[in-house]
């Protein structure tokens, strides 16, 4: 049966069944198989077996990379490193950390504006190999620095606008090789490798911490040497996923990413973005803050926590959307993430953290094939590269607009510079008030995904 007829056929339940929605623009309609040409490689629009090179390859680059950013989460305590290293020994405030995060993802975001259209213009190899190329420099910049300087900020930025990149082309890359049916299972296959380098980046911390006797004038350098080898490798992974990979088909004219984004617009998902970008602020900026004021060590074991329960949810349910919804996945997410940021609140010992990473962990599993499917599969298939930039550019919206304020929080002299556990509650807060915004207005609604499975399951 023809995608369209599936689209067209709402299921009887349609009206009561709770977040189910008929036939909504935030519904993930197939692309027309006329609206693009079919392109000169194999594997693209085909691409049904995880054993496939360019799934490998793909898996391996995602890999790499998450193990280089996870092991960039002692940047609040790089920073604190320099700014008292430095010759004017410069005071640390929470909210400094904060301030360079905010300013590297305004510069990821202005990007984004272009990075869509760049993707859909001149193809996802150049571009991916590009932004590979500033994220590795900005590391460089990170590894040469023993003090504070305008040069953090520059290699903030290059590193944040890189990796926007890198994630963007990365998901796309999966997105435009994956069958239609089965394209929500495969990001949660692909992101399933994030969760291995979640665990793999915060270890080889730790290994490199103790390596150093726990000496930060040795420690720290050494930490981003090892992300800028892990870079490049990241580099002779992408250009293995992209052999061969024909340029896009050129078009007379092309939308402005203005006009995109109000003929495709995803809707309230985009707000669930940027919550889950608050979210992952915490754990990942000051997280390392609070257990060395707590005394409880280093920040592996939740990382490890959190990434085990991810890896094995996603693995064991990539499929869940075609049976659930991702509505409800994306409700259940929310509120898994917004008590495991209020788990924090009550922690007096190191392994209190493990409850918090659980929970955090299985709303991450929950949430992300989600998010981008709903966010980036309004757009046409041609522009899927736009859909998916705007997503994950909301994603960074809510790490921009959240890392400065929580530092602020944590700094009031109200909680004597030392306001962790208040932080956590207004955290914990955002994606609980999401969730409950979420549940009014979508727990009506049918996801096509699970009318495409019921309707492929009676026809077999």
């Amino acid at each position: 049966m023809a995608d369209s007829q599936i689209e067209n056929t709402p299921p009887a339940d349609s009206v009561t069944a709770p977040f189910r929605d008929p036939q909504e623009v935030d519904s993930v309609v197939p692309a027309a198989s006329a609206e693009v040409a079919a392109p000169a490689r194999k594997s693209v629009g085909t691409l049904e077996r995880t054993s496939d090179p360019v799934f490998i390859f793909s898996y391996l680059a995602n890999l790499t990379v998450v193990t280089a950013n996870a092991a960039t989460f002692i940047f609040a305590d790089w920073v604190a490193w320099l700014a008292a290293h430095g010759s004017g020994a410069t005071q640390y405030h929470e909210e400094l950390p904060g301030r360079v995060i905010q300013y590297g993802v305004i510069a990821a975001i202005t990007v984004r504006i272009f990075l869509g259209q760049s993707i859909d213009r001149f193809g996802v190899r150049r571009v991916w190999l590009f932004m590979s190329a500033l994220n590795f420099f900005g590391l460089a910049i990170f590894a040469s620095l023993t003090q504070l300087s305008p040069m953090l900020y520059a290699g903030r930025i290059l590193f944040a606008v890189g990796l926007a990149g890198m994630f963007t082309c990365g998901t796309f890359h999966i997105q435009s090789c994956v069958t239609e049916r089965r394209r929500t299972e495969f990001i949660a296959l692909f992101g399933s490798s994030g969760f291995i380098g979640m665990i793999l980046g915060p270890q080889l911390s730790d290994v490199l911490r103790s390596l150093c006797n726990d000496n930060a004038d040795d420690f720290f350098p050494r930490v981003f040497q090892a992300t800028v080898v892990l870079i490049a490798a990241y580099i002779v992974f992408l250009i293995q996923a992209t052999r061969g990979l024909s340029r896009p088909e050129k078009h007379p004219t092309r939308p402005s990413l203005i006009r995109l984004t109000r003929d495709y617009w995803p809707g309230w998902v985009m707000l669930v973005a940027v919550a889950m970008g608050i979210v992952f602020t915490v754990p990942s900026l000051y997280l390392v803050r609070f257990t060395r004021h707590a005394d409880f060590g280093g920040i592996a074991t939740y990382w490890t926590a959190y990434a085990i329960m991810a890896f094995a949810f996603r693995l064991r349910t990539a499929a869940l959307s075609q049976r659930v919804g991702r509505y409800r996945l994306i409700f259940c997410g929310l509120i898994f993430q917004g008590f495991g940021l209020w788990a924090l609140i009550p922690v007096t010992e190191s392994w209190h953290l493990l409850f918090s990473a659980s929970l955090c962990g299985f709303g991450h599993a929950l949430l992300f094939p989600s998010i981008v499917s709903l966010g980036s599969g309004t757009f046409p298939a041609r522009y899927r590269g736009s859909g998916t930039n705007l997503t994950l550019g909301c994603l960074d919206l809510g790490v921009g607009f959240s890392a400065p304020l929580l530092g602020m929080i944590i700094d009031l002299p109200t909680f004597d510079g030392v306001g962790f556990r208040q932080m956590f509650f207004v955290a914990g807060a955002m994606p609980l008030i999401v969730a409950t915004i979420w549940f009014l207005v979508k727990r009506h609604h049918v996801d096509s995904e699970t009318q495409v499975a019921h309707t492929a399951e009676v026809s077999a």
